[in-house]
């Protein structure tokens, strides 16, 4: 059986994945992609990194354009702005060079009009990969929503994230038994081996850059933005040092805010902005921190969550992070905040205080195994054997 899996763009994370689904199905799993999305976010290094390690199950489709309306350009890209209008030429041409007997897609837009015509004209199963939750589709149009419906007669399965996403398929009465909870994994594996090859020495080093012998040492990562509720997180963050005033943060990453709240808390002595740093040193990150925290205003499933806790930290995040309801367990493994109250934040960052780290970091561990790469995997190739 041959599936193929089309995806306009995807990132490091999805490789072992997608590599793994490629052993599970013994080499006739397929990933077709856009080579033009990657030249979009200057990513054009991974387009090499893609066919070094999936070799000829990936496919390069270059019939995609995209448009950003923000920039009204279809060379630049706003991440957070504008819409993002795809123009594709030939990719059903391109799809039946394939022949595949299953067809993936992704969401309800960009490929998957074309990608579900080509599955009902050949009487194909095809497959949707979505994982938007209620929240994040809280303002939804009627005409998305009846979209969304209409496409839902095509599809013979949906393979989501976790428990929120499947409680907004089941809003648009999309039966219970086409939803399929395959989660979402980071590439943990990769990071706690580079976390474990982290020296004493190293770890020492680089932790005393930020603080003493006493109190904790929080991390941040991912974009500084307001999207990201890092403004949000600094202000609780200042009540927080009235307490705890040994506490450090940490906040890797770059974003359109990081100019101005640099400048904003330049005297700060217990917040640290690192910027931008490669990949290939975050899990020193993770290696020298206490606690890691997310208080993002919107997102269906943050990997940085998974990473922190398969690298053994204790973790918070807020209600609005898709993946809390499967990864976070009260006061197990970390806490759950609502990012618009922030005396919830200040709270979750003081329940940290007087715990069991590594206790809690254990359980992180344990709850983030079964969200690995294998795992997840597996339970994708599952529900597609299933039928």
């Amino acid at each position: 059986m041959k599936v193929l899996y089309c995806t306009s763009v995807f990132l490091d994370y999805r490789i072992p994945f997608f590599k793994r689904l490629v052993r599970l199905f013994d080499g006739q799993f397929y990933v077709m992609y856009s080579p033009r999305r990657y030249q979009l976010i200057h990513r054009e290094d991974l387009v090499e990194k893609i066919h070094q390690e999936l070799g000829e199950n990936a496919i390069a489709f270059n019939g995609d354009h995209l448009f950003c309306t923000k920039e009204m350009s279809f060379k630049r890209m706003s991440y957070e702005h504008g819409k993002k209008i795809p123009i594709i030429r030939g990719l059903i041409k391109a799809v039946g060079k394939v022949k595949p007997d299953v067809l993936i897609t992704e969401g309800f837009f960009q490929w998957t009009p074309l990608v579900t015509f080509y599955a009902t004209l050949h009487r194909i199963p095809v497959y949707m990969g979505y994982e938007r939750t209620p929240w994040t589709e809280r303002n939804s149009t009627f005409l998305h929503k009846w979209h969304r419906k209409f496409t839902d007669i095509f599809m013979t399965g949906y393979l989501v994230n976790g428990s929120e996403t499947k409680k907004y398929l089941e809003s648009l009465n999309i039966k219970r038994e086409k939803i399929h909870i395959t989660g979402m994994s980071a590439d943990s594996a990769g990071l706690v081996r580079d976390v474990e090859k982290v020296s004493h020495l190293e770890n020492t080093l680089l932790r005393n850059r930020f603080i003493g012998d006493k109190g904790l040492l929080y991390l941040f990562i991912g974009r500084i933005s307001v999207l990201k509720g890092v403004p949000h997180l600094l202000k609780a963050w200042e009540q927080h040092t009235v307490y705890f005033p040994e506490d450090r943060l940490i906040l890797v990453g770059k974003g359109d805010m990081l100019s101005k709240l640099a400048k904003d808390y330049a005297q700060c002595d217990t917040v640290f902005f690192e910027g931008s740093i490669p990949y290939t040193r975050v899990h020193l990150y993770y290696a020298i921190s206490d606690v890691f925290i997310l208080p993002t205003l919107t997102d269906n499933w943050s990997l940085v969550i998974p990473e922190a806790m398969a690298c053994g930290l204790p973790v918070a995040t807020s209600i609005y992070n898709g993946c809390h309801v499967e990864l976070i367990k009260e006061g197990v493994n970390g806490f759950i905040f609502d990012t618009f109250k922030e005396e919830t934040i200040v709270t979750a960052l003081g329940n940290f205080h007087g715990r069991d780290l590594q206790a809690m970091g254990k359980a992180s561990v344990e709850i983030e195994y079964e969200f690995d790469t294998e795992h997840c995997a597996q339970r994708e190739f599952d529900a597609i054997m299933k039928k």
